[in-house]
Protein backbone atom coordinates (compact mmCIF):
# COMPACT_ATOMS: atom_id res chain seq x y z
CA UNK A 1 0.00 0.00 0.00
CA UNK A 2 1.18 3.76 -0.92
CA UNK A 3 1.75 5.54 1.81
CA UNK A 4 -0.11 8.94 2.50
CA UNK A 5 1.75 12.38 1.88
CA UNK A 6 1.24 14.11 5.14
CA UNK A 7 0.53 17.93 4.59
CA UNK A 8 3.15 19.84 5.46
CA UNK A 9 2.95 22.09 8.73
CA UNK A 10 1.14 25.51 8.03
CA UNK A 11 3.77 28.21 8.26
CA UNK A 12 2.42 31.53 9.02
CA UNK A 13 2.77 34.02 5.90
CA UNK A 14 1.71 37.97 6.56
CA UNK A 15 0.24 38.49 3.75
CA UNK A 16 1.54 41.63 1.78
CA UNK A 17 -0.58 43.90 0.39
CA UNK A 18 -0.24 44.39 -3.43
CA UNK A 19 0.57 48.51 -4.42
CA UNK A 20 -1.94 50.65 -5.03
CA UNK A 21 -1.83 54.15 -6.91
CA UNK A 22 -5.02 55.99 -7.18
CA UNK A 23 -5.82 58.79 -9.31
CA UNK A 24 -8.68 61.58 -9.45
CA UNK A 25 -10.14 61.83 -12.73
CA UNK A 26 -12.46 64.39 -12.12
CA UNK A 27 -13.47 66.62 -9.22
CA UNK A 28 -16.95 67.55 -8.85
CA UNK A 29 -18.03 71.27 -8.12
CA UNK A 30 -21.78 70.92 -9.28
CA UNK A 31 -23.94 72.83 -6.54
CA UNK A 32 -25.95 70.61 -4.31
CA UNK A 33 -23.89 67.17 -5.22
CA UNK A 34 -22.53 65.16 -2.72
CA UNK A 35 -20.25 63.39 -4.99
CA UNK A 36 -17.14 65.11 -4.45
CA UNK A 37 -14.95 63.40 -7.25
CA UNK A 38 -14.27 60.42 -9.28
CA UNK A 39 -11.00 58.41 -8.89
CA UNK A 40 -9.86 55.02 -10.20
CA UNK A 41 -7.38 52.67 -8.84
CA UNK A 42 -4.37 50.69 -10.09
CA UNK A 43 -3.44 47.33 -7.75
CA UNK A 44 -0.22 46.04 -8.03
CA UNK A 45 -0.13 46.63 -11.85
CA UNK A 46 -2.46 43.61 -12.36
CA UNK A 47 -6.25 45.36 -11.86
CA UNK A 48 -7.73 48.46 -12.38
CA UNK A 49 -11.25 49.99 -10.63
CA UNK A 50 -13.23 52.96 -12.45
CA UNK A 51 -15.68 54.82 -11.06
CA UNK A 52 -14.86 54.83 -7.30
CA UNK A 53 -16.84 58.03 -5.42
CA UNK A 54 -15.42 60.28 -3.29
CA UNK A 55 -18.57 61.26 -1.13
CA UNK A 56 -19.24 64.36 1.57
CA UNK A 57 -21.88 63.36 3.83
CA UNK A 58 -23.80 64.48 6.93
CA UNK A 59 -20.74 62.19 8.76
CA UNK A 60 -17.88 63.41 6.28
CA UNK A 61 -15.88 62.53 3.69
CA UNK A 62 -16.08 58.92 2.67
CA UNK A 63 -15.15 56.60 -0.31
CA UNK A 64 -17.90 54.52 -2.45
CA UNK A 65 -16.78 51.75 -4.74
CA UNK A 66 -18.14 51.19 -8.24
CA UNK A 67 -22.33 49.63 -7.82
CA UNK A 68 -24.82 48.27 -9.45
CA UNK A 69 -28.67 49.36 -9.01
CA UNK A 70 -31.49 46.82 -8.98
CA UNK A 71 -34.81 46.60 -7.74
CA UNK A 72 -35.61 44.02 -5.08
CA UNK A 73 -39.40 42.07 -5.47
CA UNK A 74 -40.84 44.98 -3.51
CA UNK A 75 -39.79 47.19 -6.17
CA UNK A 76 -36.88 49.15 -4.35
CA UNK A 77 -34.22 50.59 -5.31
CA UNK A 78 -31.01 47.96 -3.96
CA UNK A 79 -27.42 48.55 -4.63
CA UNK A 80 -24.68 45.76 -4.95
CA UNK A 81 -20.39 46.70 -5.14
CA UNK A 82 -18.98 45.92 -8.29
CA UNK A 83 -15.87 45.57 -6.19
CA UNK A 84 -14.63 45.84 -2.90
CA UNK A 85 -12.08 44.93 -0.46
CA UNK A 86 -12.00 41.58 1.65
CA UNK A 87 -9.76 42.64 4.38
CA UNK A 88 -10.14 45.53 6.50
CA UNK A 89 -6.77 46.39 6.37
CA UNK A 90 -6.75 46.41 2.37
CA UNK A 91 -10.19 48.66 2.42
CA UNK A 92 -8.67 51.36 5.42
CA UNK A 93 -5.49 51.54 3.06
CA UNK A 94 -7.83 51.94 -0.49
CA UNK A 95 -9.64 54.64 1.30
CA UNK A 96 -6.99 56.58 2.76
CA UNK A 97 -4.98 56.70 -0.61
CA UNK A 98 -8.53 57.66 -2.26
CA UNK A 99 -8.38 60.15 -0.01
CA UNK A 100 -4.85 61.29 0.08
CA UNK A 101 -5.27 61.74 -3.98
CA UNK A 102 -8.42 63.66 -3.26
CA UNK A 103 -6.99 66.05 -0.58
CA UNK A 104 -3.78 66.72 -3.09
CA UNK A 105 -5.70 67.48 -6.51
CA UNK A 106 -7.96 69.96 -4.33
CA UNK A 107 -4.82 71.87 -3.24
CA UNK A 108 -3.51 71.61 -7.06
CA UNK A 109 -6.95 72.88 -7.84
CA UNK A 110 -6.79 75.87 -4.90
CA UNK A 111 -3.44 76.54 -6.25
CA UNK A 112 -4.41 76.67 -9.72
CA UNK A 113 -7.37 78.84 -9.13
CA UNK A 114 -5.21 81.29 -7.32
CA UNK A 115 -2.18 81.47 -10.13
CA UNK A 116 -5.05 82.39 -12.15
CA UNK A 117 -6.67 85.20 -10.09
CA UNK A 118 -3.56 86.94 -10.30
CA UNK A 119 -2.43 86.31 -13.53
CA UNK A 120 -6.33 88.09 -13.97
CA UNK A 121 -5.50 90.92 -11.40
CA UNK A 122 -2.14 91.64 -13.49
CA UNK A 123 -4.22 91.73 -16.70
CA UNK A 124 -6.21 94.52 -15.35
CA UNK A 125 -3.68 96.57 -13.15
CA UNK A 126 -3.44 99.99 -14.92
CA UNK A 127 0.27 100.15 -16.71
CA UNK A 128 2.67 102.81 -16.09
Amino acid sequence: MAAKKQAAPAKEQKQKNPSIQVRIDRLNDYEGSSVKAFASANIGGAFAIHGIRVVDSQKGLFVSMPQNSYKDGNGNTKYSDIFHAITAEARNELNEKVTEAYEQALQEQQQQDETEAESESQDMAPSM
